[in-house]
């Protein structure tokens, strides 16, 4: 087969979870190949323009063309653009560290800095871990196992996958790190506990934890971490309740509560930290994406001060670290892009805005009974299809990635997984965008013989654009 080609250039890139024959098979067409984005839009090599309906892997919060942020990392390049943090520091991650103290919970008290959402995951199971290990208490220091939700995501690290307790993931590149345990998720719409629905069902999603500790021997468990909304398997939130449930669960049985709040943070979900308002607190927050506006590579992990000092001594010290832990140029972008969501409401404007997207989502269901929920908060928003809202039987996969071509062919870019279609758009929209997204999903959740053909036609008029 001939080397696919851009503008002469060979194509050797191997692009992350991506289905490489398909995607060689497109590229050019569309939004495959963007090169340049101006506030909530992305442009093509052909200068078509799409709406920044997913924030390019949920991960571009606040528009582009953000130029406190483009001057922060200047100015940081030309006084200092690398130190590495190993027994060595810089006022910039300083500053970082205590700017993320301050705006969280008030429940945490140290900061390691990192460089994505898997790495910040990473560090809290290694944390979660070796603070079990160094207790003063001989029975706990058995403690390794990790009790996480089926189907959530944590990143792509070795740790991170195995919390999902995915069967691709085992069976791709299996065995999983060992001492990984899954419980159901709180998934209410599809519930796989009961079906009576809550409150009937007496929140059976957080019993599963404490049976699971249990069952298990509670010595041998170290912590337990989720989503607070799993975005990955479907923008699933639990009752609020929940939150409660598990975090007592964790306190009676001696577990750290890890919050990975690498999705959710920074306003996602119309406030600042969804966890800075549980009781009680979690002892380890994961953040990331948001962090920097989605600029730069960063992320962070926090802990509270009674796990800092299980750490402190020559033997006790934390055994891990990255080579660009506190990089200079993405802790000044991080301070600058935190400055903005804050100064700018973002969590509050992400609130507004998405109650009225939600809202005009979910008028659409009179007209389109291929959707079978809109849930979700703030601007992280699922469109969960169906083809029987009786039986909530799904769509396959490919009829998926229809809706998704369609909207893309539409002007509009989202996520779509094996149960629908998401919305992350940047957290300072407004609702003209709003209704924007709503109009092209309009259009492209019509089925039927004339749908199908009206989107055939546009794709493969696409397709011979791409080729003049």
């Amino acid at each position: 087969m001939a080397m696919k080609t851009y503008k002469g250039i060979p194509y050797h890139l191997w692009n992350p979870y991506t289905q490489m024959d398909r995607f060689i098979s497109f590229l050019g067409m569309g939004p495959t190949i963007l090169t340049r984005g101006e506030g909530h839009y992305v442009y093509n090599d052909r200068d078509q323009r799409y709406i920044n309906g997913n924030s390019c892997t949920w991960n571009f919060s606040i528009g582009y063309g953000r130029e406190e942020i483009i001057e922060a990392a200047s100015r940081q390049m030309r006084e200092l653009p690398f130190s590495s943090c190993w027994g060595l520091v810089h006022p910039r991650a300083i500053e970082l560290a205590a700017r993320l103290v301050q705006i969280t919970s008030g429940n945490f008290a140290h900061v390691y800095l990192g460089s994505n959402g898997s790495e910040a995951v990473e560090t809290a199971l290694k944390l979660a871990r070796q603070y079990h290990r160094q207790s003063p208490d001989a029975k706990d220091r058995g403690r390794f196992k990790v009790i996480s939700l089926r189907g959530s995501y944590h990143g792509y690290a070795y740790g991170a996958a195995t919390l999902s307790g995915s069967e691709d993931y085992e069976a791709k590149f299996g065995p999983m790190v060992p001492g990984f345990l899954q419980i159901e998720p709180p998934y209410c719409y599809r519930c796989p506990y009961r079906k009576d629905g809550y409150p009937d069902c007496g929140l059976a999603c957080a019993q599963a934890l404490e049976k699971t500790i249990l069952a298990e021997g509670p010595e041998s468990v170290a912590a337990f971490i989720m989503e607070p909304v799993m975005g990955e398997f479907g923008v699933v939130a639990p009752p609020e309740e929940y939150y409660r449930r598990v975090g007592e669960t964790c306190r009676q049985y001696g577990l750290l509560f890890i919050a990975d709040e690498v999705t959710t943070g920074f306003g996602r979900t119309g406030k600042l930290f969804v966890s800075q308002y549980w009781d009680p607190q979690p002892d380890v927050l994961c953040l990331g994406k948001a962090i920097s506006g989605g600029y730069l590579p960063l992320a962070a992990t926090l802990a509270t001060e009674a796990i800092y000092q299980r750490f402190q001594g020559k033997q006790n010290y934390f055994m891990h670290g990255s080579t660009n832990s506190g990089h200079p140029v993405c802790a000044a972008v991080g301070l600058a892009a935190i400055d903005i969501i804050l100064r700018e409401k973002l969590p509050e404007n992400a609130a507004r805005v998405g109650t009225y997207l939600k809202s005009r989502l979910s008028d659409l269901m009179t007209s389109h009974p291929i959707i079978g929920e809109v849930r979700g908060s703030g601007l992280m928003i699922a469109i969960d299809l169906t083809r029987d809202r009786k039986t909530k039987e799904r769509f396959t996969g490919d009829e998926i990635y229809n809706f998704l071509l369609d909207a893309i062919g539409r002007g509009l870019l989202l996520s779509y997984s094996d149960w629908g279609l998401s919305l992350f758009p940047p957290l300072n929209i407004d609702e003209g965008i709003a209704d924007q997204i709503v109009g092209i999903m309009d259009k492209t959740l019509r089925t039927g013989a004339i749908a199908e053909l009206d989107r055939k036609a546009r794709l493969l008029k696409e397709f011979a654009i791409s080729k003049l």
